[in-house]
């Protein structure tokens, strides 16, 4: 009895023991999914290394649970977390441009997605591959999986996705030179983030497009599109976004002709890409800032941001990267006169083009390429590259690089001796230049960032109109209680104390408004001083543009023998003196009156016998200049100029003995 009753009381428990077993094996796996949520989670909130660790330590805790066994959904649950691990740890080494790595990775998370059978996953894995081989300039790779993750996203009825599937695929289109279908999709993309009331979406468009009508020279539509996209970003906070957006207009700014103003954009830009070390994105500021640098002459400083560039370009492996560094060292020794290393670079600028499909920036370097094997007098050569890219610029539509190539022909066919050819590829050259770089589409531009700026400052006036009322009203309250402490108080000592803090407060404000005042006052010097500087440049830049004319005014005359008709010839030669001084003067008279107000409105109250002619003439011995000079920037002659400022002189009665330019810069 005692042995049956033993096995019976074991039987019992171990009845008992073996439901508390399984539940005891159920309840961690019922914690699996939220402990790998939780690792996603506090790794999403690391950064490079820990970020790296983390994201393998969920993906092995996945792992190790699924080596567990348990029910389908429960490993569904854990699959779906460790794909989620690959893709944000993929995104980690994209954004270290580790390519290799992050490709692996991403192939790896498709793969399962697929055997999953999750569709919204398996999108998004096609949209990571597709953004690597973007990097890598694999263009037909990336826009065979934007398409796929586009499909995909359309299945799942993702709005958001198809629009990055949109710009994606925009950006593609954009980088081959196919500017219509560029467009095309960013208006896609518009359309989706628009219906969804996307703002940042909307403004990506935005930049996206300018990028589109810059290369296809229409500056004023791109200036229009950047402002929108950068006044939307900085509503948002989007210091990334407005890193770009200011980049871009840089750019535009450099492609008319204007590196002083692109260098201030380039530099604002920098800032932001070095305050989050997005090595992507100083890659694009070293280079532009060296191009900016190599325009203004300054070697050392362009030098020193292109080795810059070439060292995280060489790191990430991006051949468009490599192909633009290797462009800007064609264009910095170029213009050292080192003409073969220079073509040598150019050259391999432009097989990298090639080899990724870049067709805009093919037909740049084959220009470059041409003009510096020009310059080593291998005529024959040079014309070969020029038509090149000008056929590949005349496929893309790009106006300002079928303008870049019809001078390069111009200038070969004149040194081959072919003035009839050279005569043609110049007229066609002008014509392109007139479409493109009109004064009024230039004035449009300004007129586009002033407006944006003008904005700005209502927005800023508004705040401080705010803040002011706010500030009264708090002091209104101060006074009240300090009177009402005063009426309290009836010892005598207390009220001298009141009034002595009072005044002190008083003369502490009375410092701070002194000290406003004299940092106001130090800004508008700067400002001025900047004026001043931007003013030179300009009349640096009108004056070398004279120059250029009146040079190929000369050499036209020369031409007026050959077999081109000498009535086409003067027709062209009026054509170029228009270029001259009237458009020169009014450039310069608006920045003139911008670094000196009132000096022509002076002149004209105190001496009003001078004529219009007389007055531009006091303008420039304003600025210093000589009689050289103000015969090159304003199309007169130098005797016409010596035989003006007598009369001025008489005028103004200044007699010989007296100094003519110190007299005038007193008025």
């Amino acid at each position: 009895m005692s042995r049956l009753r033993i096995i019976s009381r074991f039987l019992f428990c171990l009845c008992w023991l073996i439901p508390a077993g399984i539940k005891s094996q159920d309840a961690p796996k019922l914690s699996d999914t939220a402990l790998i949520s939780a690792i996603l989670a506090k790794a999403g909130d690391a950064r490079g290394d820990e970020a790296i660790q983390l994201y393998d330590s969920a993906i092995q805790t996945a792992e190790k649970c699924l080596s567990y066994g348990g029910s389908e959904a429960y490993k569904r649950a854990v699959k779906r977390e460790m794909i989620k691990a690959r893709l944000r740890l993929g995104l980690v080494y994209y954004n270290r441009i580790e390519y290799s790595k992050a490709l692996d990775i991403y192939y790896l998370a498709l793969n399962e997605s697929d055997n999953l059978g999750d569709i919204h996953l398996e999108a998004e894995s096609y949209f990571n591959i597709a953004e690597v081989y973007l990097e890598q300039s694999q263009f037909s790779d990336a826009m065979e999986f934007y398409n796929l993750s586009l499909s995909a996203y359309k299945k799942v009825n993702d709005n958001i996705s198809q629009f990055w599937c949109y710009t994606g695929l925009g950006i593609v289109q954009k980088q081959c030179g196919n500017y219509k279908d560029a467009v095309e999709f960013y208006n896609k993309a518009l359309q989706k983030a628009n219906s969804a009331g996307l703002n940042y979406e909307e403004a990506i468009c935005y930049n996206n497009l300018g990028n589109v009508y810059r290369k296809t020279g229409e500056f004023a539509r791109a200036m229009e599109s950047y402002q929108k996209a950068l006044e939307e970003f900085k509503k948002l906070n989007e210091e990334t976004a407005i890193s770009d957006c200011l980049n871009n207009i840089g750019n535009l700014y450099l492609d008319n002709g204007d590196p002083f103003r692109a260098l201030g954009y380039y530099r604002q830009s920098l800032e932001f890409a070095q305050q989050s070390k997005d090595e992507y994105r100083l890659i694009i500021r070293y280079k532009n800032l060296a191009g900016a640098y190599t325009e203004l002459k300054d070697y050392e400083n362009a030098g020193m941001y292109l080795q810059d560039a070439l060292k995280l370009a060489e790191k990430s492996g991006d051949k468009s990267f490599l192909a633009s560094c290797n462009m800007l060292f064609g264009k910095l020794h170029s213009a050292k006169n080192d003409y073969i290393v220079a073509a040598a670079f150019f050259r391999k600028s432009m097989n990298l083009y090639a080899e990724i499909g870049a067709r805009y920036e093919q037909s740049e370097a084959l220009v470059e390429l041409s003009t510096t094997l020009l310059n080593q007098n291998l005529v024959s050569e040079a014309i070969d590259y020029a038509m090149e890219a000008l056929e590949i610029a005349e496929s893309t539509g790009s106006l300002k690089g079928m303008l870049d190539a019809s001078l390069c022909l111009a200038h070969c066919y004149e040194k081959a001796g072919n003035s009839g050819k050279a005569f043609y590829y110049l007229k066609n050259a002008i014509e392109l230049k007139d479409s493109i770089y009109t004064a009024e589409k230039y004035r449009t531009i300004e007129e586009v960032e002033a407006a944006f700026a003008r904005s700005e400052l209502k927005k800023e006036n508004e705040a401080l109109t705010r803040n002011s009322i706010l500030q009264n009203q708090a002091l209104r309250t101060r006074n009240i209680i300090m009177l009402l402490l005063a009426l309290s108080l009836l010892l005598g000592g207390a009220l001298m104390r009141l009034i002595y803090k009072q005044r002190k407060a008083a003369r502490q404000e009375a410092g701070l408004i002194k000290e406003q005042s004299e940092q106001k006052i130090e800004q508008l010097s700067q400002d001025l001083t900047s004026k001043e500087r931007e003013l030179t440049s300009k009349t640096i830049f009108i004056n070398q543009k004279n120059q250029l004319l009146e040079k190929l005014i000369k050499e036209l005359d020369e031409l007026k023998n050959s077999e081109v008709s000498a009535r086409s010839l003067q027709q062209l030669q009026l054509q170029l003196r228009r270029e001259l001084a009237p458009n020169a003067w009014k450039e310069f008279e608006i920045q003139f009156n911008e670094v000196h107000p009132g000096f022509q409105q002076r002149l004209l109250e105190k001496y009003p016998e001078l004529t219009p002619a007389e007055r531009r003439l006091c303008s420039f011995i304003r600025l210093d200049m000589n009689t050289r000079e103000i015969s090159s920037l304003s199309g007169q002659s130098i005797k016409s100029i010596e035989v003006a400022r007598t009369r001025i002189r008489k005028k103004l009665g200044v007699s010989h003995e007296q100094n003519l330019t110190n007299f005038i810069a007193v008025i």
